[in-house]
């Protein structure tokens, strides 16, 4: 008999062992749903960021856009003012001191 018993307590425990697993199993199993509505929650949270960092970032690359344009005709008016006044104040200095 303390063969078929210890066969017995042996038999219980290693069933208390997988019952045990089995609940920490669906436990985690139930919190599952959970989790996954969580990262939806931050990707979609994320997505609406990364959407107004985008939208930031358009508008300052039109700013460049706009201030980028104006530099160079600024420099193309200057560069012909240059220009003009390289061939004028050499007349006009030799009209002024003959």
């Amino acid at each position: 008999m303390t063969t078929e018993t210890s066969r017995l307590g042996t038999l219980e425990r290693q069933l208390a062992v997988i019952e045990h697993r089995m609940n920490e199993f669906e436990g985690r199993h139930d919190t599952v749903p959970t989790r996954v509505t969580k990262l939806e929650q931050q990707f979609e949270n994320m997505t609406g960021q990364l959407k107004e960092l985008n939208k930031g970032q358009q508008a300052l690359t039109l700013a460049v856009n706009v201030i980028g344009s104006k530099v160079g005709r600024l420099l193309t008016i200057l560069t012909l003012v240059g220009a003009v006044l390289q061939m004028v104040v050499p007349a006009l200095l030799r009209v002024w001191f003959p």
